[in-house]
């Protein structure tokens, strides 16, 4: 699913942040991505995403040539990558609305863009949040809506960058059995975060980010 080889990325300032990184991620597979804050993790995932332009260094991902892609065929790969982002902010709306919305932008109609969402809502088991307002949940329920907006689109390859940051230990353990339900549904799931990996993530590969190098131990 994804084969990192030789990328090096460097900030505006020249200042290295990856270098010679190498990554290899099996179909199928759940991997974490361990490193402490500004490491690299949420660089390397918007580059495995294709939000990010690689510098330098070769990325495919789903057997495709990141840097080679045209707009189309970017957008095209993006709608297969269900994406978390770091310090996730839904919009002002609700909970059901959040998932229309961007249900909505992936191109379905209006009778499968409900279905999908509730399909969704169900999955992380917010159905009865549905009605509320995003602004109003909790931080675990803020990371499930995130959850649910990832996977909303049936995606092959799940980016989840930092899900467990501010969570206490049962919500870690909650928010990783969901993670793993998803992988289990034969979603490809690369993990980033700064934490020691919660109870229910134990046992899956994980490495580590240090000194903008990919490493495992």
């Amino acid at each position: 699913m994804i084969q990192v080889s030789e990328l090096h990325y460097s900030n505006e300032d020249g200042i290295k942040v990856l270098e010679d990184v190498h990554l290899h991620v099996d179909r199928g597979e759940w991997v974490a991505l361990v490193g402490p804050p500004s490491s690299g993790k949420s660089l390397l995932l918007a580059l495995l995403a294709a939000l990010v332009p690689p510098q330098r260094g070769q990325i495919l991902v789903h057997g495709r040539n990141v840097a080679r892609l045209s707009r189309q065929k970017i957008l095209d790969l993006q709608r297969r990558i269900g994406f978390y982002p770091q310090g996730f902010a839904p919009l002002p709306r609700t909970v059901l609305e959040n998932l229309l919305f961007k249900l909505s932008l992936l191109g379905n109609d209006r009778e499968r863009t409900r279905e999908k969402a509730y399909v969704a809502l169900e999955a992380v088991g917010m159905i009865r949040e549905q009605a509320t307002d995003a602004d109003e949940l909790s931080p675990g329920e803020r990371v499930k809506l995130g959850l649910a907006l990832a996977v909303c689109g049936s995606p092959l390859l799940l980016l989840l960058d930092d899900p467990f940051a501010g969570l206490d230990s049962a919500e870690q353990d909650e928010i990783a059995s969901l993670i793993g339900r998803f992988h289990d549904g034969r979603a490809t799931v690369v993990l980033a975060t700064r934490d020691p990996l919660p109870r229910a993530a134990a046992g899956i590969r994980a490495l580590y980010l240090a000194d903008g190098t990919v490493v495992a131990r």
